[in-house]
């Protein structure tokens, strides 16, 4: 096992023999590179490490189950899925494999039977939702401030990805993907404005031939030319 489980807050304060006993019941597994782990959906029937690697957690594009911006990228040594196993909902986002990875799992009975013999790992559950619950409120903090700011037209500013630093990786990409999404916004509304001004020009054309026909087709143009006319033949 190439991860240490007493770096881990779930495992840190565990006895020796409770430990033991967790490092016996899991299980390696290798994934290559795009792999799904599980589906949003799927019953949360195991708890997961990434030994190796990376892991991302997603929301699945429509359609296209592989696809999708990642919400949080694990490094080797953390720990994602232990969610589902304690609410024993479906699973609330997809995970995949961003390079090939070894993971170590531990099943949903095996996590159950362990913190009903380990009051120690029931507290360090607690304390990792804790930290869970701490990084999915500044994450949302984050995403509520950019979409604000596009909201306002504050595209210089809402694009944070750049020169800005984050703790975890997957915020500054999330953030990169937030300046992009600014820039065609605005894009898209100075091409808007373009097509604006470009119409204002085609309509003005348009209401000054009419109204050069409206002139031109009127009783009284029509007399200046007969008018016109007979002082030309006057004058020949």
């Amino acid at each position: 096992m190439k991860v240490d489980l007493r770096s881990m807050t779930m495992f840190s304060q565990l006895p020796d023999e409770a430990l033991a006993q967790v490092k016996s019941a899991l299980k390696e597994r290798q994934l290559a590179t795009g792999e799904i782990l599980f589906n949003q959906g799927d019953p949360g029937n195991e708890l997961v490490i990434v030994e190796e690697g990376k892991m991302a957690i997603f929301v699945p594009a429509p359609g296209n189950p592989q696809v999708g911006q990642a919400i949080r990228v694990f490094q080797p040594g953390e720990l994602l899925g232990e969610m589902a196993l304690i609410d024993r909902k479906p699973r609330s986002a997809s995970a995949r494999a961003e390079e090939a990875s070894t993971i170590l799992t531990l099943s949903g009975d095996d996590f159950r039977r362990l913190l009903g013999e380990s009051p120690e790992m029931t507290l360090a559950v607690m304390g990792g939702l804790s930290d869970r619950i701490r990084y999915t409120t500044d994450f949302l903090g984050e995403v509520r401030t950019w979409i604000r700011r596009i909201a306002e037209g504050n595209y210089q500013t809402a694009g944070m990805g750049a020169g800005t630093t984050y703790a975890d990786k997957s915020l500054a990409e999330l953030a990169e993907d937030f300046a992009r999404m600014a820039a065609q916004v605005q894009e898209r509304e100075e091409q808007l404005r373009r097509e604006v001004a470009q119409l204002r020009i085609e309509i003005d054309e348009a209401k000054r031939k009419q109204e050069a026909e409206r002139i031109m087709g009127s009783e009284y143009y029509r007399s200046l030319k007969e008018r016109a006319k007979r002082l030309r033949e006057q004058d020949e």
